[in-house]
C-alpha cells in the first residue's frame, strides 16, 4: 500500500471511508464526501462505520453503500470484508480503524490518513507535504492552525480532514438524511449526554434551564438514545433520567430514527446541546443553536454556521462552570426567540 497524494483518480476505481460510530463523526465527515463525489465523479465510495449510525449512512446519498464493522462479532467482521480497494480515507486513531484500513486497502491500494503499514507494526509513514504535515499535528485545537497551513481557512474539523485528503475549494455545510417525525414537536430541544465527563453541564442547570423556558411558554423535548441503551455509550445518563422527570421536559429519548431526529430538529425553534452529536445534527439545519463547549475545543469542534452560537467559560473555565443565564442570554439573541 502507498500513501495517496492527490493524483486524478480514475472513473470506476472503488474507495472506502472509516470512521468509528460516534454520530458527530459521521456528520463531520459529510463534507468530505460531497467534496469527493464533485472532485472524483464515477468512483465507487463505500462507507464504513458502525452499528450506531448505520440509520444514517443507509439513508445517506453520500455513499454507495454503508457496513457496520464496529459492533459486529468477529466471524461477521472477517465475512463482510470485500476485495481491496483503490484507496481508503479512514478519519480515526484507534488501532481498529488502523487494522481495518489496511486490511480494506490490502497490498496495492492507497491510503489517506492513519494506518498500520504492510507488516502490521509501524505506521505507514505520512507524506512529507503540507497535509501530510497536518495530519500528524498534534495541535489541531491550536488558535494559530490557519497561520501554520497555508491549506486551511477554517480550523473546523471537517475541513481539516478533507484538506488531509488533498481536496479543494470552499467546504460545504453539513448535509444529513431527514425524516417527517410524525409527532409534535417541542419548541425547544435538548440534549445533556457526551462522550466525555468534561462534557457534561450539571443537571440542576438543566433543570433550571428547563423551568425558565417552561415560565416563558416554550416547551422542551429531551433527545438521547433509549434509557437502557444511554449509559452504554455516553455520559451523563443517570442525570438525563433525573431530568426526564422535569414537569415541564417531554422524554423524546428512542422514540425517533436519526433521519426523524434530523426533521425534529428542523421543526422546533430551538436546539440547546453539550457539544455532542446532536449539537451537529442541528448545524445541518437552519435551526438557531447553542453549543455548550470546553474552551479550545470549540476552534476544532464548532461548525462555522450562522445558527450556531457558542458558549465556553474560558480558559480558565470547565463546561460545568457555564451558567444559566449565560445560555439564557444567548437564547434572547437569536431573532424571535425571548425568555
Amino acid at each position: 500500500m502507498r500513501r495517496y497524494g492527490g493524483e486524478p483518480l480514475q472513473a470506476g476505481e472503488r474507495w472506502a471511508v472509516v470512521t468509528n460510530d460516534a454520530l458527530g463523526n459521521f456528520v463531520i465527515a459529510t463534507p468530505l464526501l460531497q467534496m469527493f463525489r464533485a472532485q472524483h465523479p464515477g468512483v465507487t465510495l463505500d462507507y464504513y462505520g458502525g452499528k450506531r449510525i448505520q440509520e444514517l449512512s443507509a439513508a445517506s446519498p453520500l455513499v454507495d453503500s454503508s457496513t457496520p464493522l464496529l459492533g459486529m462479532e468477529p466471524r461477521d467482521f472477517a465475512s463482510a470484508l470485500p476485495e481491496p480497494y483503490d484507496g481508503v480515507i479512514n478519519f480515526e486513531v484507534s488501532p481498529w480503524a488502523k487494522a481495518v484500513t489496511a486490511l480494506l486497502a490490502g497490498a496495492e491500494g492507497r491510503v489517506v490518513g492513519p494506518c498500520l503499514g504492510e507488516e502490521g507494526r509501524d505506521e505507514l509513514p505520512f507524506l512529507d507535504d503540507e497535509p501530510g504535515r497536518l495530519a500528524q499535528d498534534k495541535e489541531w485545537i491550536h488558535e494559530d492552525i490557519c497561520q501554520r497551513y497555508s491549506i486551511l481557512q477554517t480550523p473546523h474539523i471537517s475541513e481539516i480532514f478533507a484538506r488531509m485528503a488533498y481536496l479543494s475549494g470552499p467546504v460545504p455545510p453539513y448535509m444529513l438524511p431527514s425524516a417527517d417525525p410524525r409527532a409534535d414537536v417541542p419548541d425547544v430541544l435538548i440534549a445533556t449526554t457526551a462522550s466525555l465527563a468534561s462534557k457534561i453541564w450539571p443537571l440542576e442547570k438543566w433543570q433550571a434551564l428547563a423551568s425558565a423556558l417552561g415560565t416563558a411558554g416554550y416547551r422542551v423535548g429531551l433527545l438521547g438514545a433509549k434509557p437502557k441503551v444511554q449509559g452504554q455509550y455516553w455520559k451523563g445518563a443517570s442525570d438525563e433520567c433525573t431530568l426526564a422527570t422535569h414537569p415541564n421536559v417531554q422524554d423524546l429519548r428512542g422514540t425517533l430514527t436519526m433521519p426523524q431526529v434530523v426533521g425534529a430538529i428542523q421543526a422546533a425553534r430551538a436546539v440547546i446541546t453539550l457539544d455532542n452529536g446532536i449539537m451537529h445534527f442541528a448545524c445541518a439545519t437552519s435551526t438557531p443553536v447553542i453549543g455548550l463547549f470546553r474552551f479550545g475545543i470549540h476552534r476544532l469542534w464548532a461548525p462555522p454556521v450562522s445558527n450556531l452560537r457558542v458558549i465556553h467559560a474560558g480558559a480558565e473555565g470547565n463546561v460545568a462552570d457555564i451558567s444559566v443565564e449565560a445560555v439564557i442570554s444567548e437564547f434572547r439573541n437569536f431573532p424571535g426567540l425571548s425568555v
